[in-house]
């Protein structure tokens, strides 16, 4: 029994894509569209289309520009996470180093080298 092919309505859920585009909604549908349409250089009513389902297979380049807009964010929020993350466990390994530093310096030297990493401040070599 041969596979059917997916096509692009079946293949991506734009709603998905576009929010991760605009971000956190603020209450405004809109300026929220839009601003997934700025980020994304597509017009308003490229992105409300396709946001609503009134049609499902835009354009290659309309496609692309979308995918690689919702993935830039996507990474951008990843690197937000991170540096909160890294925040916390530097802060976290400051109040051991407070406590007990001799009794917790295990524990605070593999905070801090998690949040050196996850803060952007690891050397050549290590992982990225």
């Amino acid at each position: 029994m041969p596979e059917k092919k997916a096509d692009m309505s079946t293949a991506v859920n734009w709603q998905n894509e576009i929010a991760a585009i605009a971000g956190p909604y603020t209450g405004n549908k809109k300026g929220w569209l839009s601003r997934a349409a700025t980020k994304a250089n597509a017009t308003y009513r490229q992105i409300k289309g396709l946001y609503y389902g009134e049609y499902r297979n835009p354009s290659h380049a309309l496609a692309k520009s979308i995918l690689t807009a919702a993935e830039q964010a996507r990474i951008q929020e990843a690197r937000r996470d991170a540096l909160a993350t890294a925040n916390l466990l530097h802060r976290h390994a400051e109040a051991l180093a407070n406590t007990d530093p001799d009794f917790h310096r295990e524990s605070i030297d593999a905070f801090r080298e998690v949040a050196r990493v996850l803060g952007g401040g690891n050397s050549a070599g290590d992982c990225e």
